[in-house]
């Protein structure tokens, strides 16, 4: 049993020196690209650039999430093996995945169109970008 242990340590001690090399990687990656990005850019493009960036991530974040949750209602109804339910759960997740989708396209086209117009600061030239 003590083996299995050593060799469960080692294991995770060389996979917390991996993740931790992989973390000091990307960020090297991460602050060159945005270096490289800036000055390819622009400052008022790399703004625009940062915000479209963040509402982007803020959607894969929510896309993430309602996959993951439907996912996981219709595994647990395809475990019970009941073809109903498991028609039921496919159409109310169909309904809620299309709910949303219309919700954030409605808050994309009301404040997200005043948002840009109104609250962000961006020279005339560059509105289009």
């Amino acid at each position: 049993m003590s083996d299995s242990s050593a060799s469960n340590n080692a294991r995770i001690a060389k996979n917390t020196i991996l993740l931790y090399f992989r973390m000091i990687l990307l960020m090297a990656v991460s602050l060159y690209t945005s270096r490289v990005v800036l000055s390819t850019l622009g400052i008022e493009d790399y703004g625009i650039y940062n915000v479209v960036g963040g509402f982007i991530g803020m959607l894969a974040f929510l896309n993430g999430a309602m996959c993951s949750s439907t996912q996981r209602f219709i595994t647990v109804e395809l475990g019970r093996g009941n073809e109903e339910s498991l028609k039921r759960v496919f159409s109310t997740c169909v309904i809620t995945h299309g709910m949303i989708a219309a919700l954030v396209f409605v808050i994309a086209e009301t404040v997200g169109l005043w948002f840009v117009m109104e609250k962000m600061v961006i020279p005339e030239e560059r509105i289009t970008a």
